[in-house]
């Protein structure tokens, strides 16, 4: 996996962010619409998954307790992670991340190498707040595919902020009979993901994120249905 230049600040900055987010998503809250707290959990939980040679230990240390992954089909992803043999040799980067307006909620998607399979993934995370003020960021979608080629790593990582202009309107989606959905929001409203998981296998992955006057799509994620025997 090609590894994304930066700049000597920006790395710096990053390298700083995930040495204090640590493996488990803990640190101090700062809401400033900063998208590098985010890119330095994703890139923590890499570097947990490369250090302990088992990607699934990293996932079930900072997923949260309704956390949903797929795989194929979405399943609780605690359980599922815990009844897992080690995946080792698993690292991933991010290419990009784009954040709520309340800097609260963020979603990052890149690439993924499982061995010498290519994949990429997407993965959302939220802060937990806890009622003595502190809390802590933990993943609450994971979401992802294999690839015939490796997905490019950009020039520079890529970052957006949802507009806190105005208020967003309600996103109302309706799936086709039989698909499975789920749509999540952050807590301000202004990113959400929509995913849809068919009974053949096919799914997606939509994310969203309001700038003042309408929504915008942020990317989508596809998967093709799966083959059968």
């Amino acid at each position: 996996m090609r590894i994304i230049p930066f700049t000597i600040a920006a790395a710096f900055l990053l390298s700083s962010c995930a040495q204090q987010a640590g493996p488990r998503g803990k640190r101090s809250a700062h809401f400033a619409k900063n998208p590098s707290i985010i890119l330095a959990l994703d890139i923590a939980q890499s570097r947990e998954a490369l250090e302990n040679n088992n990607a699934y230990t990293a996932l079930l240390e900072t997923a949260a307790d309704n956390a949903i992954t797929f795989v194929p089909q979405p399943v609780e992803a605690k359980a599922w992670l815990k009844a897992q043999s080690p995946l080792t040799n698993t690292s991933w980067q991010p290419h990009s991340v784009i954040m709520s307006c309340d800097g609260k909620t963020g979603v990052t998607t890149g690439a993924i190498k499982w061995g010498n399979v290519d994949g990429y993934y997407t993965t959302v995370w939220q802060y937990f707040e806890k009622s003595s003020g502190a809390g802590e960021w933990r993943w609450v979608l994971s979401h992802g595919d294999m690839l015939d080629e490796p997905r490019q790593a950009p020039d520079f990582l890529k970052t957006k902020t949802a507009s806190c202009k105005g208020k967003a309107t309600a996103q109302v989606t309706a799936p086709a009979e039989g698909v499975k959905m789920k749509q999540g929001f952050s807590r301000d409203q202004s990113l959400s993901w929509t995913w849809q998981y068919r009974p053949d296998g096919a799914r997606i992955l939509s994310v969203n994120y309001w700038d003042g006057d309408g929504w915008k799509r942020a990317f989508i994620d596809k998967v093709r249905a799966q083959k059968t025997q």
